[in-house]
């Protein structure tokens, strides 16, 4: 979900502004254009065939076999995978002592081995789960790295393309934490993230993500009523809950429960998982505190109501931990991605979102999220569907975002 920001205010042409409307009429931009046209449907195919890989958190193996072996056959000279799993594919520069510019777009879904991710159509509509998220922008990455190669873009400093491992749910961003860890001269990072022409993710929601249990004796419904019981504390614990009062931004989601086995008996366990967002790393911190103290004040309640001789136990287990973050406004990066979009024919959204973008934006590092084209609806559901009218308008967008950085003046400030 987005949340969308109101653009910044226009300025005198300026860099970054300049070097996009100067490369916009040149001869590789209009061939890369016409490229991403003519290529249309062979990248949808491509996106199809990419959709149809399952890859579900921890398990994106065979999906970062297929995109390796698909950089190597568009002719990058160096494709390689790291120890977390993540696909790296180098498109050289003039000058190798440069920063390189990174293109990610994640490989995992959300969804467990055994969902059916067979596609189908339904007049322009592909709908699998995952088409959209993030199928497309593997699919956009791609085509941006075969488009580069065959038309010789030849940038001055080096590019890598990267499919990250675990970025959805329990993956935690591992992957692109492992690639900044690595990678720690990165320049500029933008994450080609789902579909979408419009929009610039340039401010990072942080998410928290906890487990939180109960745990006690149990007993016979009738012969040990009065004992402590975990549902009980559970529910005394959402309750609290609902009645937090959170800051402007911030959100606590219940997401799961369970416990308890069967019917006639007071259970030995119950257990909550809760996905804590804010847009600032102080309100996470605040949100926790808020958890745990609910947590403690669930617990102490149900004691106090016990009227036999029990105890109960309260844990909160950290699952997740997604930094929050933000790129100024006048950064190079945002105003060349706003420039290339407007360049493009099209309004610029700046919003908020939580994606590969998070870490290396957190870090300081120039960071934003855009997406790879086309509309999409019912993300993160078995009903999940996308389009992909005006796909190559998106990707020349990207393209010429890359190629705009690329040649701004390394010297120049990055964080505006």
């Amino acid at each position: 979900m987005s949340v969308a920001i109101a653009p910044p205010a226009p300025e005198t042409l300026s860099a970054p502004e300049a070097i996009v409307e100067a490369l916009l009429g040149t001869p590789l931009i209009e061939r890369l254009r016409e490229h991403f046209i003519a290529m249309a449907d062979a990248i949808t195919r491509e996106q199809v065939t990419i959709a149809e890989i399952p890859a579900p958190p921890f398990r994106e193996a065979a999906r970062a076999r297929f995109l390796a072996e698909r950089l190597r056959a568009a002719g990058l000279p160096l494709v390689r995978q790291d120890a977390e799993g993540n696909v790296c594919g180098w498109l050289p520069g003039a000058d190798p002592t440069r920063p390189p510019i990174v293109v990610a777009a994640h490989l995992d879904t959300v969804f467990p081995p055994e969902t059916d991710v067979r596609v189908s159509a339904r007049g322009a509509r592909l709908y699998a789960p995952g088409i959209a998220d993030n199928a497309c922008g593997l699919a956009g990455l791609l085509a941006l790295a075969r488009a580069f190669v065959l038309h010789d873009a030849r940038p001055a400093g080096p590019f890598c393309f990267v499919g990250t491992v675990g970025e959805e749910g329990e993956g935690n961003l591992r992957g692109v934490r492992a690639l900044v860890a690595n990678l720690p001269q990165i320049r500029f990072f933008i994450a080609l993230d789902g579909p979408g022409l419009e929009r610039v993710t340039c401010r990072a929601i942080g998410s928290r993500r906890f487990r939180v249990t109960f745990g006690g004796l149990g007993g016979h419904s009738w012969a040990n009523f009065g004992a402590a019981n975990p549902i009980h504390a559970l529910g005394e614990f959402i309750y609290l809950l609902r009645r937090l009062p959170l800051r402007s931004g911030a959100t606590c989601t219940v997401a799961t429960v369970g416990g308890g086995g069967v019917i006639n008996a007071i259970p030995t366990e119950a257990r909550a998982e809760l996905d804590c967002r804010a847009c600032a790393n102080a309100d996470l911190d605040h949100l926790e505190n808020a958890v745990r103290l609910a947590v403690v004040q669930a617990q102490q309640a149900e004691m106090q109501a016990a009227t036999q001789r029990s105890r109960l136990a309260a844990t909160v287990q950290r699952l997740g931990d997604r930094p929050a973050g933000e790129m100024p406004r006048a950064a190079a990066l945002v105003r060349c991605a706003v420039a290339a979009t407007r360049a493009c024919g099209q309004r610029p959204t700046l919003d908020s979102g939580s994606t590969d973008a998070n870490v290396p934006m957190a870090l300081g590092i120039p960071a934003i999220a855009i997406g790879a084209g086309g509309e999409y609806g019912g993300c993160h559901t078995l009903e999940e569907w996308y389009d992909p009218a005006g796909r190559p308008q998106s990707l020349t967008r990207a393209a010429l975002l890359l190629l705009a950085l690329d040649r701004l003046p390394v010297e120049a400030p990055e964080q505006g």
